[in-house]
C-alpha cells in the first residue's frame, strides 16, 4: 500500500463497513499508530533500515516504511469510529465484530472506538480484535488457545 493511497483505502474500508449490518452506525475509519513512544524509535529504525536495504520507496512520515509493512508488523491499527449520537456498550462492539464480514479487510489489528460526549462523564470505550485471512480473530479466543498450549 503506497502512502498516497492510504486515504483512498480508508475511504474504501469505511464504505465497506457502512454497507454491513453491524448494528452500530460507523462515523469514520482511520489508520493510527499502535506503539508506545519507547518502542517507536527502535521499531521504526529497524524497519526503515530493512526497507532501505530492500529498495522500498513508499513513505510513512520521516521513515521510509510502507503502510503495509507497518500494518503487517502491527505497528498500525485500524480504528472504526462509532457515531456519537447513539449510546454504545462494550458488548455492542463485540456483537458488531462477530457480525463483521472481514473477507475484504486487510489483516491487522482493529479497534471499534466510541466516545460519549453527550453527558458530563464524557467517557470512551473501545473493543479490539484482529483480522487474519479474511476472518475476525478475538483476543480472548487467542488467549484461550495460548493457555491450552502450556
Amino acid at each position: 500500500m503506497k502512502q498516497k493511497s492510504v486515504q483512498k483505502v480508508e475511504k474504501k474500508i469505511k464504505k465497506q463497513l457502512k454497507k454491513q449490518k453491524l448494528g452500530l452506525p460507523i462515523s469514520s475509519f482511520s489508520f493510527l499508530s499502535n506503539f508506545s513512544h519507547d518502542e517507536k524509535d527502535k521499531n521504526l529504525d529497524t524497519l526503515s533500515s530493512d526497507n532501505l536495504k530492500e529498495g522500498k520507496k513508499d513513505f510513512a512520515g520521516y521513515y521510509q516504511i510502507s503502510y503495509q509493512t507497518l500494518i503487517d508488523k502491527e505497528l498500525i491499527e485500524m480504528v472504526i469510529y462509532i457515531d456519537e449520537k447513539i449510546t454504545v456498550k462494550s458488548q455492542d462492539m463485540k456483537d458488531a465484530a462477530k457480525k463483521l464480514d472481514a473477507s475484504d479487510l486487510p489483516n491487522g489489528e482493529y479497534n471499534f472506538f466510541y466516545s460519549n460526549t453527550k453527558d458530563e462523564n464524557q467517557d470512551s470505550i473501545s473493543y479490539s480484535f484482529k483480522v487474519k485471512d479474511g476472518k475476525v480473530v478475538f483476543y480472548e479466543d487467542e488467549n484461550l488457545v495460548l493457555e491450552d498450549d502450556d
